[in-house]
């Protein structure tokens, strides 16, 4: 792995922070511009909602903002995924893996506790065990093969 100045060290490759090439670290700026606007969109959106009492197609047209601004942050993550290094589709790849594990296994675990009297959780915090699983595999497998 390059360890240079210039390259990612493996805690950057882990973190998508830095790629190894020029062409990677092209892709991670996008993959991280499409996804904070995403972000952005999804966290105005759900306030407005609220805030605004939005309802009806205003309410229906507001929502599918983040549901359209999806579709360049998974353009963006393909594209850094067929561009990427061996090294760097490594530690994604696993970290994806993990990530996934940890949310079916959040998600199921959490129906179970649903049944025996837990509050009940609305589905977007299964993102939380993905996200965290995704980072903490990808931290893994970056460090494994420093």
């Amino acid at each position: 792995m390059n360890t240079s100045s210039e390259g990612a060290t493996w805690w950057q490759a882990a973190l998508m922070i830095c790629g190894q090439t020029k062409a990677e670290q092209r892709n991670l700026r996008s993959v991280w511009r499409w996804s904070l606007v995403w972000a952005l969109s999804f966290l105005a959106v759900t306030a407005s909602r609220e805030m605004l009492h939005l309802s009806g197609s205003l309410a229906w047209l507001a929502s599918s903002l983040p549901a359209a601004l999806s579709i360049p942050v998974v353009i963006a993550n393909v594209r850094f995924i067929r561009e990427a290094d061996e090294f760097m589709r490594k530690v994604q790849l696993h970290g994806i893996a993990i990530g996934f594990a940890a949310g079916f296994v959040f998600c199921m675990g959490y129906y179970s506790l649903e049944m025996l009297g837990a509050p009940s959780l609305p589905i977007v915090f299964a993102a939380v065990p993905l996200g965290l699983g995704w980072a903490i595999g990808s931290f893994i497998v970056a460090y494994q093969h420093r």
